[in-house]
Formats: C-alpha cells, sequence, structure tokens
C-alpha cells in the first residue's frame, strides 16, 4: 500500500470513529457532518470528498460489522429436501440472526425509520443497502422448487420473490427499531409467506 493510500485509510478510519463516538453520545439524527469533521481532525470539504452524505457514514459503519448471511443461505437452497416453507423459514431465520448482533442492531437503529438515506433518495433501507443479494436468496429457493416441480408452472418467482423479499424486510425494520422477540417476528412473517406461496404448491 503506498504511503497515498495509507493517509486516505486512515482518514476514512478517523472519521468513521469520530462518527460512532458522536452516534453513542447523543441522538444521531442531530449529529451534523460538520461536527463529525471536528471530531475527526479534518476539514469539511475532506470529509465531504470521501463521504457526500452523512448516511454514507452509516453505510460505512454498518459494513465494518456487517457478516453477510449468503454462504449459509446458498447451503440451505442447495440441501432443498421439497419442503418449501421450511426451507424460506430457515432462510429467514439466518437472515434474522445476521442482523441480530448488538453492534448491528444499534448502528441499524441511527437509520430512523429506514427512511431515505440521503438527499438524493439513493436507497430506501439500511437494510437492502447492507445485504447486497436482494430477493436473489428467495429467487434461488423458488426456482429451485419449481425445476423439481414442486410449484405451478404458471407462478412468477421473480414477483414472488420479490414480495417475500419487501415482507421480510418490513419485518426485519420493525424487529430492529422494536426490539422485538425474533421468535415472535419469524413466527408472523412464516404465516404470511405460507398465504402467498401455499395456492401456487404442488402436494
Amino acid at each position: 500500500m503506498s504511503l497515498r493510500e495509507k493517509n486516505k485509510a486512515r482518514t476514512r478510519s478517523a472519521i468513521v470513529d469520530a462518527a460512532k463516538m458522536l452516534a453513542k453520545e447523543g441522538q444521531w439524527d442531530a449529529v451534523t457532518t460538520r461536527q463529525i469533521a471536528d471530531a475527526a481532525g479534518v476539514s469539511y470539504q475532506t470529509l465531504y470528498n470521501y463521504y457526500p452524505a452523512k448516511a454514507a457514514i452509516l453505510r460505512e459503519m454498518l459494513l465494518e460489522v456487517y457478516v453477510g448471511p449468503g454462504p449459509a443461505i446458498n447451503d440451505v437452497v442447495k440441501h432443498y429436501a421439497g419442503d418449501l416453507l421450511d426451507t424460506l423459514g430457515k432462510i429467514n431465520q439466518i437472515r434474522f440472526q445476521s442482523f441480530s448482533r448488538e453492534d448491528i442492531k444499534w448502528l441499524l437503529t441511527l437509520g430512523t425509520n429506514f427512511a431515505k438515506l440521503d438527499q438524493y433518495g439513493e436507497a430506501t433501507s439500511l437494510i437492502e443497502t447492507v445485504d447486497r443479494a436482494g430477493d436473489g436468496y428467495y429467487y434461488s429457493a423458488l426456482s429451485t422448487a419449481k425445476g423439481m416441480g414442486h410449484m405451478q408452472d404458471d407462478v412468477d418467482i421473480q414477483l414472488m420473490a420479490h414480495t417475500i423479499y419487501g415482507m421480510t424486510n418490513t419485518t426485519l425494520d420493525r424487529f430492529i427499531l422494536n426490539r422485538t422477540n425474533v421468535q415472535t417476528q419469524l413466527h408472523t412473517l412464516r404465516q404470511q409467506i405460507e398465504q402467498l406461496v401455499r395456492p401456487y404448491l404442488i402436494d
């Protein structure tokens, strides 16, 4: 790594560390990027060059601690044994576990109601921002089930996967923001997904 790259890494680290400190001291909504720059010992312009919006700093904080569930979910789909609802339930269990660690939950609660992350509206949910797989987990499971003849031929699995993804993210939002019981949320989510999926299953 060149000296310039090392300096950039140090600056990024200083900004993120300062943001963490300020977030723990008070209300994240009240923290300004100028305050973060001052606490990091950098100019406002320098901070802006690295992170043009406060949400970008929050994303960086999340990415430091987030461990994606991809390998574990791929393993569940690979070992699909004919029960689609059970497979979807396992996928959601893994996703919830990946967002259940206290450091992740603390950071996610900083994004009030997961509304617009920045003035450009480039993302709608912190969960979606961090977990880049989108509805791919669900599409993979549905595709496997359909390919094995467990779902009706005329079902639009792309639309269904997207719907399940949206339902799950809404439930994850509620779980993180309200710190509700994970098993209660998973049970309710399973019931909702079953209502959506069961009419298209072939017994």
